[in-house]
């Protein structure tokens, strides 16, 4: 009898402790990061972009940095020397590689780091949520599959920090296994950055290319 009402107590507490991790919607996760940097003024943090090619089961990997502020002002690096920069009237674009710069004009809303390592949350549905550690660190795990159907990407996950809502860790799995990985460190938020850091200065060399839209006069 004593088995039976231990036990009992153990399926209580244990379908308790899961209703309470589930209290939390995919969905309401995606919102509360969206919300917390929308109030952001500036965000930077390090990151570091993890390839693995499944068919030559090879990998490498890429560090680099993101900073933003608002209005319109943006600036991701990788250590190779790729950029893409705004000020919020031209966006520079460098592929190293190719020793070229695009230049566009800058439209629309700022991108957020969420917008930039996950996508935009329409083309993605939230399918579970698991409460994990992550080097230590107290946070959601969201599993998330292409809302398109005839993606290349066959899932998502997202890793979010529990108490301050920060982007932790993006992984992302390709039909043909390949899975990209970034993972955010050293997070900052509402830290001064220098107009500077949002200018881009042409390599010497490089082929530019211009696709900004000409401003025309009035009259």
């Amino acid at each position: 009898m004593r088995r039976m009402y231990i036990t009992s107590v153990a399926i209580i507490a244990a379908l308790f402790f899961a209703c309470d991790a589930a209290a939390i919607t995919g969905s309401e996760i995606i919102e509360k990061v969206q919300e917390h940097l929308g109030k952001s003024k500036t965000f930077s943090a390090e990151f570091e972009k993890q390839f693995y090619w499944a068919a030559l089961d090879r990998s490498r990997s890429r560090k680099g940095e993101i900073q933003m502020r608002r209005p319109g002002h943006f600036r991701v690096e990788l250590d190779n020397g790729d950029a893409v920069v705004a000020n919020g009237e031209t966006v520079w674009s460098y592929v190293e590689r190719n020793k070229q710069v695009i230049l566009s004009t800058y439209e629309g809303e700022l991108r957020t780091p969420w917008q930039v390592f996950a996508g935009y949350a329409e083309d993605y549905v939230p399918i579970a949520v698991e409460e994990v550690k992550l080097d230590g660190r107290s946070c959601y795990m969201l599993a998330l599959k292409p809302a398109n159907e005839i993606s290349s990407k066959r899932q998502m996950k997202v890793w979010v920090d529990k108490k301050k809502w920060w982007l932790l860790q993006v992984e992302t799995i390709e039909d043909n296994e390949d899975i990209v990985t970034y993972v955010l460190k050293g997070h900052k938020v509402n830290k001064k950055i220098d107009d500077s850091i949002f200018e881009f200065s042409l390599p010497e060399g490089a082929e530019v290319v211009d696709r900004r839209v000409p401003v025309l006069d009035d009259e």
